[in-house]
């Protein structure tokens, strides 16, 4: 749901590991916004009991053909689009900016992801990893929101996943407003307190 169709920067999040799973649970991005999900698996398992037997995987809701063309054109443009490997891209630009961050501020404790899955933790103290209170990471997010960039930084440890289609001006134009709330956080020694 969250990692696949070019999330991490490849196809599937499971592409980074080597492993090959039996069966994928799909959505979000696969609908590119229509409410869409699928689930891919092996022959092998769509043809055991119960999927095998007569109406076994059958659905009331199964077939839609709007959210069969729904998918059919995200995927078409995930893939014309070269989103997959927009994310890559555009990921790892984040990332080397959010690393910085890490290195700038007190109280920024760690930042990691793969492609336009990245997260970032908040925190009181480096060495002791506390987070940062509450009521500085709602700042956090009030100020973010207030200069026009929604996050989720709300919570001291948060996601920071773009839409597919971002580029890499937006990302970092949306990088120096994050920047510009953190420094005003430094400031004020919020963290401190």
């Amino acid at each position: 749901m969250i990692t696949g169709l070019g999330r991490t920067g490849k196809r599937w999040g499971t592409d980074h590991t080597g492993v090959r799973p039996d069966v994928v649970t799909i959505g979000k991005a696969f609908g590119g916004g229509f409410p869409l999900s699928g689930l891919l698996t092996t022959d092998e398992i769509s043809s055991a009991k119960p999927w095998g037997n007569p109406s076994g995987s059958s659905s009331s809701y199964g077939g839609n053909p709007l959210g069969a063309a729904a998918g059919a054109a995200a995927l078409k443009i995930i893939d014309e689009e070269n989103l997959v490997d927009n994310a890559r891209v555009v990921g790892e630009v984040m990332l080397h900016e959010l690393r910085d961050m890490c290195e700038r501020y007190p109280f920024v404790g760690h930042v990691d992801g793969v492609g336009l899955m990245l997260r970032m933790e908040l925190v009181k103290d480096k060495k002791t990893k506390e987070k940062l209170p509450k009521r500085v990471t709602e700042r956090i997010f009030t100020e973010a929101v207030r200069r026009g960039l929604l996050t989720m930084a709300y919570a001291a440890s948060f996601r920071i996943q773009p839409a597919l289609t971002i580029d890499e001006a937006t990302a970092r134009n949306g990088l120096a407003i994050l920047r510009e709330v953190f420094d005003a956080v430094e400031r004020e020694g919020l963290w401190r307190s």
